[in-house]
């Protein structure tokens, strides 16, 4: 029924992208779509199951009020045969977990400014989620509950993509969560989660725990039982990102520490304040089409490679493109900043833009100058008569 080379109403299937214990998804096309889509479908045996077909349900009605870049978005939602699916935008790219796995294989640590810009993306996805309403303009109060490496996909287009709603929490959801049950990975479940308290906040905390482990190259809380998994969580001392990697700076051991803080209302407040304090540092940053060329390149790599060779790959891509200096772009708002990073063909005009005010200042700066000579020209004379 969900094989490969079968058709699925108007879906023809190709392979397997991934299956779980209660779903597999597929690459698939539909005459009615001209892209190809991930088509995600229940298992039969699961079907009468309400609890599984209640979440399964509640992504799908989710996903009409997620439109951002950095989020998969649903083109449909049905039943066909007795089996729930739904139909999203096949994203072509890695997952982090891919990326973490052929870095610590062949590249090692992955650069800071990839790492950074990726977090970035992150925050902006989850800022859109975290303040969605409804018709009625009343909050959903979404939670995504499963931020995690392999649910986060760096596009060919550079555009890292948020994926798989299905365990998102909202209060409109048909399926309330029972007391001690735990949804979402382990490693990166917030430790108010453990004793029922679930908000924004634990998104920021499993968002913490991924760029921790993007910049060291190591796991935070792994431990070979749950139990012991859960008791790291709890209470393990938290280093800062630095000591594993002397390259990280203060300023991003802070903001990592900031997400780790156990205490939630220690802890960033809103993926938006997250997300500032990543834009600080400009400098760092990388755009969307040198995040997407360091991709490809580690993943051409074959055999491993020296510490520094990631670094120098980067800087080199940077180099062959290069994007407008810091020092020309003294105040970005931080909406422009949003609309810069949607797309990287919209940088062209954004640099336009910013070339052309800069003329337009030099122009007005030669004016000023102009009515001061002549002023003091003027009063010289004046003075002159006196």
């Amino acid at each position: 029924m969900q094989g490969v080379g079968k058709r699925f109403g108007s879906y023809e299937i190709y392979e397997e992208l991934g299956a779980g214990g209660v779903a597999s998804v597929h690459l698939a096309r539909s005459p009615a779509i001209k892209a190809p889509v991930a088509l995600k479908r229940l298992f039969p045996h699961v079907a009468d199951i309400r609890e599984l077909v209640g979440l399964f349900i509640d992504e799908a009605r989710l996903a009409r009020y997620l439109r951002h870049p950095g989020i998969a978005r649903v083109y449909e939602f049905g039943r066909l045969r007795g089996i729930y699916f739904i139909a999203f935008e096949f994203v072509p790219g890695p997952t982090l977990q891919q990326l973490q796995r052929q870095c610590n294989a062949h590249v090692g640590r992955i650069p800071i400014a990839v790492v950074q810009e990726i977090a970035y993306q992150l925050c902006d996805a989850l800022d859109h989620a975290h303040n969605l309403r409804n018709e009625l303009g009343l909050p959903l109060g979404i939670v995504h509950r499963d931020v995690s490496p392999s649910n986060v996909i760096v596009s060919n287009t550079g555009q890292v993509k948020l994926i798989d709603f299905g365990l998102a929490k909202t209060k409109q959801s048909s399926v309330q969560s029972q007391a001690g049950v735990i949804k979402g990975k382990l490693n990166y479940v917030a430790p108010e989660y453990l004793y029922g308290k679930l908000d924004a906040r634990c998104d920021l905390w499993a968002l913490g725990v991924v760029m921790y482990e993007l910049l060291t190259g190591q796991r935070l809380f792994d431990a070979p039982e749950p139990g012991l998994i859960l008791d790291r969580v709890r209470s393990m001392p938290i280093p800062p990102p630095s000591r594993a990697n002397p390259e990280v700076p203060p300023d991003l051991d802070h903001l990592v520490l900031t997400a780790l803080e156990r205490n939630p209302d220690k802890r960033w407040q809103r993926a938006s304040d997250m997300r500032i304090a990543l834009a600080r540092h400009e400098s760092r940053r990388i755009t969307q089409q040198q995040l997407v060329g360091w991709v490809e390149w580690a993943f051409s790599q074959t055999k491993p490679q020296r510490e520094e060779s990631a670094v120098t790959a980067l800087h080199d891509i940077i180099q062959s493109q290069p994007s407008l200096p810091t020092r020309d772009l003294p105040a970005i708002s931080e909406a422009m900043m949003a609309r810069r990073r949607e797309s990287v063909a919209l940088m062209p005009t954004f640099t336009a833009a910013t070339t052309g005010s800069s003329s337009r200042l030099w122009l007005w700066a030669g004016f000023v100058l102009l009515v001061v000579i002549g002023a003091v020209i003027w009063g010289a004379h004046a003075l002159g008569k006196l």
